[in-house]
């Protein structure tokens, strides 16, 4: 195993591009991981330090790809589904997370899972948006 040149995350030894960041392997970076700003990024593509809201590298034009999981709008959505429609397990089938979406399913006549569905879909909505994405994203709406 190896780690990624941008985010230091362990990616496999043939990997071209990290999982967690994007970053290609087979380029070179400026400066080093340590010397990067916290509101900074690596350019996918070139390796170009970046601001890290940036969406489109200024040397080379290429468009980054968004890694920090769900938007404001995916919160909003999967707590909107989680209230109108929780019992069916509707927000967790939004979120990537299958299994839990078919267990809502099996047992949504038990109007268990309504409840459940009301109470997470009100927390969804009041968390801010580090702790949505450790409790509820969980990383599961990365790369759509």
């Amino acid at each position: 195993m190896k780690y990624c040149i941008n985010c230091g995350e362990q990616i496999a030894d043939d990997a071209e591009v990290c999982t967690n960041c994007g970053v290609n392997q087979t380029i070179s970076l400026e400066g080093s991981y340590d010397e990067r700003a916290e509101n900074e990024k690596y350019c996918v593509e070139c390796g170009t330090l970046i601001a890290k809201q940036a969406e489109i590298c200024p040397d080379c034009g290429v468009r980054q790809p968004s890694v920090q999981g769900s938007t404001d709008s995916d919160k909003i959505a999967a707590g909107v589904l989680a209230l109108l429609l929780g019992g069916l397990g509707a927000h967790k089938f939004y979120q990537g997370n299958m299994k839990l979406g078919v267990l809502y399913l099996c047992f949504f006549w038990t109007g268990i899972p309504a409840v459940l569905g009301l109470v997470e879909g009100i927390l969804m909505l009041i968390a801010d948006d580090t702790e949505y994405e450790e409790k509820y994203a969980d990383g599961s709406l990365l790369g759509r």
